[in-house]
């Protein structure tokens, strides 16, 4: 009889554990029910024109490009602070300097032939870049140059151009045409001036390249792609030091010439390379930015960086989004293919994944998991800047595979599960490119971050 009742009073023990330890599952999911709860409740009161029904990424997933000789490079870079892009004020085209440059870049030609891929060097000068033509194309874009890593956005299409129709016209906007006008830009006009932009700071040798990014389509029957770059790295931009001299530019400024292209063949859509959807042009005393070739036997780093910015549920009505700062990247090296002297593409190889943990502002424990990673729990630092590197693996830049489990302070034993939302969701965490910058403590991030339905 004994031996019975001391089993009974094992199994209700047993049992009594069991349900304790159920009990308190259960009490501290529901705990995790409110507070997110509570977080969405606040985050709609400090956002009232934000919907919810958006998928919290806001990165353009362009791809970044580290040079040959920047490859492995630990020094810091400079920064957008220190170098300088300012306007030039307005620019006359000669009608003489687009008659040799429609002559140079044929309309409807493939005109690769006339150069390679490229990247270039600054001089030790300031130097100025013009649009003097944008050719008749169904593609919004924005022309970036990128210098020692920092990517200055320096125009938009139909931006600070103006054009005459005929000679007795008045000058107008590109922007302030009809929708057809537009689109064929200054192909037809009689006269075209433009602001000019001018780099200044640069310190000589830093290596730089531009590129354009497809922001908009006009004519839905070509199939562009949205944010992709078309760079004078991948042989969509030719740089043609052979131009004339324009007569209102002193004797003693070197000039150069670069025409792009600003679409990708894709599947029955093909691009006719002609190198001339804008062209621009570059002058500085005595030198412009010299061209170095892109070869095969070069090694170029692409890499595609994703920031995200989490809140860790310490509190339900703080939206700095810095509690968590991680940088993460798919990265490989890669080396041109030319197929007849043109170029056909890349030859990718280690590719690997990467992440940074850039910021803390937060003070509670977490264990961070990318994709198939979780990396070891961290301590909460409020202010630190620790950019800690780890090799990752499995991480998705479209499906943002990204959470945190986040212990909370009255009970070390617990972790709050914050993950990337879904649309209709409030947002703990979000995807921005890694250009922008966090908040101050308890500087909640303004609601231009967000989508705000017109």
């Amino acid at each position: 009889m004994k031996v019975k009742m001391k089993k009974m009073v094992v199994m209700l023990t047993t049992v009594f554990m069991v349900a304790c330890q159920s009990t308190d599952l259960f009490d501290e999911q529901a705990k995790e029910r409110d507070t997110k709860a509570q977080y969405a409740e606040n985050f709609s009161k400090s956002y009232p024109d934000v919907t919810l029904n958006q998928n919290w990424d806001y990165s353009n997933k362009n791809e970044a490009y580290s040079l040959p000789s920047n490859i492995n490079r630990s020094v810091t870079r400079g920064s957008a602070t220190d170098y300088q892009l300012i306007t030039a004020g307005e620019y006359e085209v000669e009608n003489s300097t687009l008659t040799w440059m429609k002559g140079k870049l044929k309309d409807g030609q493939d005109n690769r032939k006339l150069g390679k891929p490229f990247y270039m060097k600054a001089p030790g000068n300031s130097f100025t870049i013009v649009p003097i033509f944008q050719g008749q194309a169904s593609s919004i874009w924005e022309l970036h140059a990128v210098i020692d890593g920092v990517d200055f956005k320096v125009w938009e299409k139909g931006q600070d151009v103006w054009v005459k129709k005929n000679e007795n016209s008045d000058w107008q906007t590109v922007s302030s045409l009809s929708n057809t006008e537009l689109n064929k830009n200054t192909q037809n006009a009689y006269k075209v001036k433009a602001n000019g932009y001018t780099f200044n700071n640069i310190p000589a040798g830093v290596e730089m390249y531009f590129y354009l990014t497809v922001t908009n389509v006009t004519n839905s029957k070509y199939n562009y792609t949205i944010n992709s770059q078309m760079s004078s790295l991948n042989g969509m931009m030719l740089a043609l030091n052979d131009c004339p001299r324009p007569a209102n530019i002193p004797e003693d400024y070197e000039v150069m010439v670069i025409g792009c292209e600003d679409v990708y063949d894709y599947g029955s859509v093909k691009s006719d390379n002609d190198m001339n959807d804008v062209v621009f042009m570059v002058y500085g005393k005595p030198e412009v930015p010299s061209t170095i070739e892109i070869t095969e036997d070069m090694t170029i780093e692409r890499r595609v960086t994703l920031r995200y910015m989490i809140e860790d549920l310490g509190s339900t009505d703080d939206f700095d989004f810095n509690d968590i700062v991680v940088d993460v990247a798919d990265v490989c090296n890669s080396s041109p293919v030319f197929i007849d002297g043109i170029f056909n593409g890349w030859n990718d190889s280690d590719k690997h994944q990467e992440a940074v943990i850039r910021h803390l502002g937060g003070v509670l424990p977490f264990k961070l998991t990318i994709g198939n990673t979780e990396l070891e729990e961290h301590e909460g630092v409020l202010g630190s800047n620790p950019d800690e590197k780890y090799e990752v693996n499995g991480w998705n830049k479209n499906k943002h595979n990204i959470s945190v489990m986040v212990k909370q302070s009255k009970n070390s034993t617990v972790y709050n599960n914050v993950q990337f939302p879904k649309a209709g969701e409030a947002p703990m965490i979000i995807a921005v490119n890694p250009s922008q910058n966090w908040m101050e403590e308890r500087v909640s991030v303004p609601s231009s971050w967000f989508y705000i339905p017109e």
